[in-house]
């Protein structure tokens, strides 16, 4: 069965296309499953932030620092997976061999993943610092 050259290209645009459905619905759902953990974490955060005060003792300050060495890890884990998957998204974009540029869904998953990325690990850093504080002042608030 020879298919016409109009057939061909009927069945390249239909499957593109259902993959490219396909290929939005996964990432429609990761995206929803990230921000809805980052949500409620955020909700958590700002319940503690409301509740935080300043450390008074060389213990707070430990536990303070403790504290930021966790949020740097998650920071950190949360870079991580978006690298991830916006190395997994280009690999499930369907790709017109004849264009030349980068296809437009991977550019626009490419610029929110790269955002989200330095975001991250801007605060992760930010986090590694202010637990470096918070151990100088335990030890300076134990004489050491």
């Amino acid at each position: 069965m020879r298919f016409t050259d109009k057939e061909k290209i009927m069945r390249f645009a239909t499957t593109t296309t259902i993959r490219a459905f396909a290929a939005s619905a996964l990432l429609a759902l990761a995206l929803i499953l990230t921000v809805g953990a980052a949500a409620k974490r955020d909700l958590a955060g700002q319940a503690a932030a409301q509740e935080m005060k300043p450390a008074q003792s060389a213990q707070e300050h430990r536990d303070r620092a403790e504290q930021y060495q966790k949020k740097a890890a998650e920071y950190r884990k949360e870079a991580e997976a978006h690298k991830k998957m916006l190395a997994d998204y280009g690999r499930t974009v369907a790709k017109n061999p004849k264009d030349s540029g980068e296809n437009a869904y991977i550019k626009k998953m490419r610029l929110h993943c790269e955002k989200y990325i330095k975001a991250a690990e801007a605060l992760a850093q930010e986090a590694d610092e202010m637990a470096k504080f918070h151990t100088m002042r335990a030890k300076e608030m134990e004489g050491k």
